[in-house]
């Protein structure tokens, strides 16, 4: 299963409907300001402070700092963005259901007539003989799956991608 090769071919929809797009830089940016605000709130107020409460105001400060710094970093120089859908105004959430080989039949049925519902309500296994890449809205109005099967190590479509729009 390949996740790009699933949202190359999201990105290329009729009608643009799903665009690549960069996640938002702000979440990162304020755990980095706010682990930077409990280093400063250390050093501001160090003589009222109990040596317990300052050395967690650094463990927690530092790693959040550090944290946020990273992650930043990742999102201003990564090349990729992810797919977003333009009509829900919402990033799609990347899965993968893992399903018992006895299913494999009614996945591939499900699938292929685009009944995301009837695949997200299936008994799911630990093992993934049979596997589902979805990417979908949180609603579920947009949904595009792929059916694969594990034989001979590695992954073999039992199915087109089917993009289903309610």
């Amino acid at each position: 299963m390949n996740k790009h090769e699933i949202s190359e071919a999201l990105y290329a929809l009729p009608g643009g409907a799903v665009v690549r797009r960069r996640r938002s830089l702000l979440i990162p940016a304020a755990l980095l300001l706010g682990g930077a605000a409990l280093l400063a709130a250390n050093r501001m107020w160090a003589a009222q402070l109990s040596v317990d409460l300052r050395s967690a105001l650094v463990f927690l400060g530092g790693a959040a700092a550090v944290t946020g710094a990273v992650w930043l970093l990742a999102r201003l120089c990564g090349t990729q963005g992810v797919p977003y859908h333009r009509e829900a105004r919402c990033f799609l959430r990347y899965e993968e259901l893992y399903f018992d080989r006895s299913h494999a039949a009614e996945v591939r049925q499900y699938v292929d007539r685009g009944e995301a519902r009837r695949v997200l309500a299936l008994g799911r296994a630990q093992v993934p003989a049979v596997a589902v890449a979805l990417f979908r809205t949180p609603d579920n109005r947009f949904v595009a799956m792929r059916a694969f099967e594990y034989v001979d190590l590695e992954y073999r479509p039992l199915t087109e991608l089917k993009v289903v729009e309610a």
